[in-house]
């Protein structure tokens, strides 16, 4: 269309969703490297290219099919925006359900934030949705047709959609369904720098997303989930056509920043524009999150290609992850130190050292034998339980019932020790009783012994995740062996190197 489609007060001018020429999906996630939010803000505010900042519509599928099930009789339009403008509210206003994306602390003083209008993007949303079959794939375009005519983008300009899915298995799993031609973009980074940094930022999260006894107790779940992430997430996309799949080094946004993102431009089909060059969320400079432990910085940090990895891993992390990761260091240009050579001798040696724990393991095991870990745990458990520290409500955030490593847990649901202090709570500020305040004591005496079990239970149970752990690496050093590599061929040979 030659037509501007861009925003006006006019409803009666409004395009239909037919109207509205449609993109090329691009599903972007991290793959299993870092940097996804970094390079994200480079692609922001290219003029033909939709895209809604930071990834807050991460839980759409899982939500989608959520929301499909709760609302059963009631499926309609209307009550599909409602949930979502509830549900992925930092989309309309980015202040709303706070994440670690800086996308509140945006601008020269980092002081500003991205707003929409809310009433005008539901209105957009149900005019476009008007008569159109409930499905996600028009959905999720609608969402990103409405976001950008809320910004006053030019609509008929657009030539992809960059969707910044983030979590790996999500591609084949919900997108790739609904757009069966889409291009994918992973990240990629050198395992080795790669692991502490990743493994620290997720205990850090977790402290401060879930209570304090829950993130000790949950403690032992953790390392193993970065392992998985680390050895399976690429394989997640192995069923893609080759010519449809493209490979990031974190590690090039720092070394060939303008030759990365024409290649990138390249690939999704739009123009090179000097925008790709600026590190912005809306337009605005974005500085990146502190969850990662980095000072505010609107460029590629350094540290990211630092070698100083090497002075904090022991030699038996250094020597498994160069073994198990030996193709994926060769295919990416990593230097490889402790395991130069894929020899039988070598081989046999990684097939035994990968029984051993990790001494991310050994520091978790370590801390929960601590007594000040133990003292402090139960000192938290009766603070949680007599109402000084405020339990988390679990039931909103979907970092609760859909993050992946939070899988099997069931956060989101109540728990009989946890209900009991909340009932327990609810009474005493309607009744100051002695019967009421020595129900409570026997309450939260209750609560922490259970804890004190779970927090026991986490230690003996420590072990199995060890043993997990294990079986992952032994169906690694199989692919490795029987030289079908660890991370699949089309993920291999199509890097946009910078």
């Amino acid at each position: 269309m030659d037509e501007k489609l861009n925003i006006t007060n006019d409803p009666g001018s409004w395009p239909n969703f037919e109207d509205i020429p449609e993109p090329r999906m691009v599903c972007f996630g991290t793959g299993n490297g870092s940097g996804s939010k970094l390079l994200q803000s480079f692609i922001d505010g290219h003029p033909q290219i939709y895209m809604i900042p930071g990834y807050q519509l991460l839980y759409f599928y899982p939500h989608w099919h959520q929301w499909k099930e709760e609302l059963k009789q009631d499926w309609h339009w209307g009550n599909i925006i409602d949930r979502f403008c509830e549900k992925h509210a930092s989309v309309i206003d980015s202040r709303r359900i706070p994440a670690n994306d800086g996308l509140a602390n945006l601008g020269e003083k980092r002081d500003q934030w991205l707003e929409i209008d809310e009433n005008l993007f539901k209105g957009f949303l149900k005019h476009l949705l008007k008569n159109q079959p409930l499905r996600s794939r028009t959905f999720l375009l609608a969402v990103h047709y409405a976001y950008a005519f809320c910004r006053n983008e030019d609509l008929a300009d657009k030539k992809c959609l960059v969707y910044h899915i983030h979590v790996h298995e999500y591609g084949p799993r919900f997108l790739e369904k609904d757009f069966p031609d889409m291009l994918a973009i992973a990240m990629v980074r050198d395992p080795r720098s790669n692991i502490n940094g990743r493994y620290r930022s997720t205990v850090k999260l977790d402290a401060q997303k879930l209570d304090y006894t829950d993130a000790v107790v949950y403690l032992r779940r953790t390392y193993y989930f970065i392992w998985e992430y680390l050895l399976e997430s690429m394989s997640c996309l192995k069923n893609l056509p080759p010519e449809n799949v493209r490979v990031v080094r974190h590690e090039d946004m720092h070394y060939a920043l303008k030759e990365l993102m024409q290649r990138i431009a390249a690939f999704v089909g739009v123009k090179f524009d000097e925008v790709l060059l600026k590190s912005t969320f809306g337009g605005l400079l974005w500085w990146g999150s502190k969850i990662y432990n980095m000072a505010p910085m609107n460029k590629p940090n350094p540290r990211v290609v630092s070698l100083d990895w090497q002075e904090r891993m022991s030699p038996l992390d250094w020597f498994v992850i160069e073994g198990l990761f030996y193709d994926y260091i060769v295919a990416y240009d990593y230097q490889l130190y402790k395991y130069k050579i894929h020899a039988v001798f070598k081989r046999l040696a990684l097939f035994i050292l990968i029984f051993l724990p990790s001494s991310y393991e050994i520091e978790v095991l370590v801390t929960y034998l601590k007594p000040k870990t133990m003292i402090e745990f139960v000192r938290h458990s009766y603070s949680e339980a007599y109402g000084r520290i405020d339990l988390k409500d679990y039931s909103f955030n979907a970092y609760y019932r859909h993050k992946w490593y939070n899988k099997g847990l069931y956060l989101w649901k109540d728990v009989w020790y946890k209900s009991m202090v909340h009932n327990s709570l609810a009474r005493l500020q309607n009744s100051s009783s002695v019967f009421e305040k020595l129900l409570h004591h026997g309450v939260c005496h209750v609560y922490a012994v259970t804890n004190l079990i779970r927090y026991f239970l986490s230690f003996f149970l420590f072990p199995y995740w060890i043993f997990k752990k294990s079986i992952l690496s032994i169906k690694t050093f199989v692919r490795l062996v029987l030289h079908k590599n660890c991370l699949p061929e089309n993920m291999m040979n199509e890097r946009i190197k910078g």
